[in-house]
């Protein structure tokens, strides 16, 4: 009689254990080319000038919310270019943006500028 009551928590124990041992669902990397219209909402927001340079994505530090960040900046100035904004992605859509932390590692990236490669196609 015991056994009968035992057993459904020690195949429920064993299940969990299985479920605990999955791999975490991998967020993949958002793609510049397709999140322009999303960091020019981000550099709107910010009130950044024209010509915008990105860096990345990278990936975020492990305590943030979403996954990837792009370091985003205006390259209209030296002075703009020191104000820089990391925009974090979530299933590869626009979450959230602030300015730049450390622990965002936007300062050590190399910035290129950010092309509209559907207008440039146009024209």
């Amino acid at each position: 009689m015991q056994l009968a009551k035992v057993l459904p928590c020690l195949v429920l124990v064993a299940c969990l254990s299985v479920v605990e041992d999955l791999p975490p669902r991998e967020d993949p990397a958002p793609f510049l080319s397709t999140s322009v219209q999303d960091l020019k909402k981000a550099a709107a927001e910010a009130k950044l000038a024209e010509p915008l340079e990105v860096a990345g994505p990278i990936a975020a530090h492990p305590i943030s919310s979403a996954p990837w960040i792009i370091c985003l900046r205006s390259g209209a100035t030296e002075q703009s270019k020191q104000r820089v904004y990391s925009v974090f992605f979530k299933d590869s859509r626009y979450d959230s943006m602030r300015l730049s932390a450390i622990v965002d590692r936007c300062e050590a990236q190399s910035f290129l500028p950010l092309r509209d490669e559907r207008h440039e196609k146009l024209g």
